[in-house]
């Protein structure tokens, strides 16, 4: 996160990377030096999604980002603290990844049944889901999702 870490952290990262070491083999073919994703959070969340314990720089990562937010007494969101960047509620990490998650979902859903066509797929899908969902919006979201990925 391009803070430097106090001596305490240093020590946290020390006693963290000793016992990594007993755990590192159950990673492979995982190469810890090779990022999995562009922030702390995601980092964390797929080696926690991956049943894996994340590496110690990335719970230190976590920790940092953490220690910023509550530091700042509510004067920043945890964008800022993770990442550094002020942004509107629809540029945010936690949006873009619910955003992208619910259409990966149906992404899924689409690939493993066999429909007409995808106007049928939105229409059992969303049928489905406990909230009323306007299905041509959300398949025009769906194909900018797709467009974008």
């Amino acid at each position: 996160m391009g803070k430097e870490l106090p001596t305490t952290k240093h020590e946290s990262l020390e006693k963290l990377e000793l016992l990594w070491a007993k755990i590192e083999s159950d990673f492979k073919p995982f190469n810890r030096q090779v990022s999995v994703a562009d922030n702390p959070i995601s980092a964390f969340t797929y080696y926690v999604e991956m049943g894996k314990y994340p590496p110690p720089e990335i719970m230190i990562d976590v920790m940092l980002g953490f220690n910023t937010y509550l530091e700042s007494k509510g004067d920043i969101s945890l964008d800022q603290a993770f990442l550094g960047i002020t942004h509107s509620k629809y540029k945010s990490v936690s949006f873009k990844q619910q955003s992208s998650l619910k259409y990966a979902e149906f992404d899924r859903f689409v690939y493993s049944g066999q429909f007409k066509s995808l106007d049928d797929a939105a229409e059992l899908f969303l049928s489905n889901i406990s909230y009323e969902i306007d299905q041509d919006s959300y398949l025009r979201n769906y194909r900018r999702w797709k467009r974008k990925k």
